[in-house]
């Protein structure tokens, strides 16, 4: 008697073990490279910001260099002009002149710029060399540029209680761009003082 034997083979339904794997690895590189893309446009955006900041604090220093030195300037041709003539302030001038009237429209700020009133002074160029090398102005910006020349008022406050003239100083001065404005001011006092040496 001859017996037939069956056999039976159970195959798996479904994906290889090893095409899932594959499956996984290409998904985890994908969300890999995601990450990747979200931190490199971070790290640029950053870079972009604090460039923009460096720029500025830049600009805003060569404003109060420049402001400082204007000031300085108004300062030093009042101590050789203090007997000058004072005038009622009302347009630019070229050259210094001692106000007798308050130059800012009431409750303005002298941080308000641009000013209706003031000596419009153009200093020396930082960054020459040269001794008559003047400081460029460009609205348009540019290397070395100043957005527009820096300005003074000097403005007669009267003379204190020991006859000592006062003065109020207030200059201001752009960096490069509009928005980059230093204001800076002083009260001067200017008095003259005699001293007996005696008899030769």
């Amino acid at each position: 008697m001859m017996m037939i034997r069956s056999a039976f083979t159970n195959t798996p339904t479904g994906c290889p073990p090893s095409l899932r794997h594959r499956g996984f690895i290409l998904i985890s590189s994908l969300f890999m490279l995601i990450v990747l893309t979200l931190v490199v446009v971070a790290m640029a955006h950053s870079f972009r910001l604090e460039a923009s900041m460096a720029g500025n604090v830049r600009e805003k220093a060569r404003a109060l260099n420049v402001a400082q030195s204007t000031l300085t300037y108004a300062e030093w041709w009042l101590t050789q002009n203090a007997d000058s003539t004072q005038i009622n302030c009302t347009a630019i001038y070229t050259t210094p002149q001692i106000c007798s009237n308050i130059t800012l429209a009431s409750g303005t700020s002298a941080a308000t710029l641009p000013w209706t009133t003031y000596v419009s002074y153009t200093p020396p160029q930082p960054s020459s060399s040269s001794s008559t090398a003047l400081a460029a102005v460009s609205t348009t910006g540019g290397t070395g540029t100043y957005y527009a020349k820096p300005g003074f008022n000097i403005q007669y406050l009267g003379n204190d209680t020991t006859g000592n003239a006062m003065f109020q100083v207030t200059a201001f001065a752009y960096g490069g761009n509009q928005s980059s404005v230093a204001v800076v001011q002083t009260i001067y006092k200017l008095s003259s003082k005699t001293k007996d040496l005696g008899a030769h």
